[in-house]
């Protein structure tokens, strides 16, 4: 136990380190600007990541602190993970575990980001952790904490939706319906309902718009690609480290951690299946990883393989944290680049006003680091949360506009004969534009 409290503090106290020292992305300030305008919940995603944004406002001054309540959440799901280990596995199995989880791409250095990633994986560890008391203990208490976690999952990404699935295939072919208490059941699907309550309520008075946009956005597409499929079995085997995911295939698992294949490759083969409907984004099979690493505890050869997943991914994260803290370097990756240079443009809303951006990106950085509202002009890029703001339409005669040159602009700009003059370029892709009307 001390081992691990060592571990865990240390890298924590890494994690705050950098987290504060990074600048927000793009998606992170988007995510921060919700927690401007706190809802029940928003069209792209249910509200936690928004709601843990507003919890660190108090850490604005200290750098980009602001992090912190997301990422000791997401931190915290090792310590939810060591819960569930510790009277299962030995402690060498635990800490092989940990480091595998510390440098991985996603559950690592990722975990410095704050998206809903961070919450879901927080709430989806913790289900497994109540899930099994409950079939253990036959704990009416564990039954209410599992309905808890799915609920504050469900506030967090709508990939929680899995959990029962991979939970009702394990208790029907490991035969463990006997150790269901239906009583429990219950209070589960009550205690769920009432946590998932804002994010229900929202879709409701708002026709049901998020959960439409979801499903879209994962099974949109009428005609299928083979990149694809190809895309995300390679993507998944480099995330996860081909000699890991190979441990994870031979793996010989003891009859009382079978429920790591359910939790592992069940959300795997659902985003397998789901590529052959629409291009899956690398991050959202994440809730399957600290299953799929559980299981390569349980091969032969992890542990010597282990100092080439360290080697590999830590090499990895040291040229990133450079790239990132060395002016030359970011310029070699425009992603990298990003957040640098709508830092550097964000001055100008100190000076225009009112302004716009015309990517709900470039509007939320510019919030972000300038700290004057702005907000992405109405119908210029595809529908997002600005959309549902009043203030995403001009409503006075003169506003101001800062885009990328080769971004279009809305038709109402025409047809309600607004006057264009450009102000000036701000860089060799931005340009700063002045719209007027009589």
């Amino acid at each position: 136990m001390k081992d691990f409290r060592r571990i865990w503090g240390l890298s924590l106290f890494v994690k705050l380190i950098l987290a504060a020292l990074i600048p927000l992305s793009a998606d992170e300030a988007y995510y921060w600007v919700w927690a401007q305008r706190l809802q029940l919940s928003y069209f792209d995603h249910p509200p936690m990541v928004a709601w843990l944004f507003s919890i660190g406002h108090f850490l604005e001054p200290f750098a980009n602190a602001v992090r912190w309540p997301a990422v000791i959440l997401g931190h915290g799901m090792l310590a939810v993970w060591y819960l569930i280990l510790k009277d299962r596995v030995d402690f060498a199995k635990i800490r092989t575990w940990t480091y595998l989880v510390l440098f991985s791409p996603l559950l690592g250095f990722g975990s410095l980001i704050v998206t809903p990633d961070l919450p879901v994986m927080f709430f989806w560890s913790l289900a497994i952790l109540f899930a099994l008391k409950a079939l253990e203990e036959k704990s009416l208490l564990a039954y209410l904490g599992l309905g808890a976690a799915l609920g504050l999952g469900f506030c967090s990404k709508y990939h929680i939706v899995l959990f029962v699935p991979c939970l009702l295939v394990f208790l029907f072919v490991e035969k463990k319906w006997k150790d269901v208490k239906w009583s429990g059941v219950l209070l589960t699907i009550i205690t769920g309902l009432l946590f998932s309550a804002p994010v229900i309520v929202w879709n409701a008075q708002n026709g049901f718009a998020s959960f439409e946009f979801q499903l879209k956005h994962g099974l949109e597409k009428t005609s299928y690609n083979p990149e694809w499929t190809i895309s995300y079995v390679l993507g998944q085997i480099l995330i996860l480290f081909p000699l890991v995911f190979w441990a994870a295939i031979r793996a010989k698992v003891p009859k009382n951690m079978r429920w790591l294949y359910y939790f592992g490759w069940g959300p795997l083969l659902f985003f397998l299946y789901t590529s052959f409907r629409a291009l899956v984004e690398a991050n959202w099979p994440i809730i399957a990883y600290p299953a799929v690493l559980g299981l390569a505890l349980f091969y032969s050869r992890t542990q010597k393989w282990l100092k080439y997943y360290v080697g590999f991914w830590g090499l990895i994260f040291v040229i990133v944290i450079a790239t990132l803290f060395t002016p030359a370097l970011r310029n070699l990756s425009e992603k990298v680049q990003e957040p640098y240079v709508l830092q550097e443009i964000s001055s100008i809303a100190h000076e225009y006003k009112p302004l716009y951006a015309s990517s709900y990106q470039m509007a939320s950085s510019i919030w972000y680091f300038s700290k004057v509202p702005t907000f992405k002009l109405q119908g210029i890029s595809r529908y997002d949360f600005f959309d549902t703001l009043p203030e995403a339409m001009p409503n006075g005669k003169q506003f101001y506009l800062v885009k990328r040159e080769r971004n279009g602009l809305p038709k109402w700009i025409s047809e309600q004969q607004w006057q264009m003059k450009e102000i000036k370029k701000i860089s060799p892709d931005f340009v700063l534009l002045e719209f007027t009307r009589p």
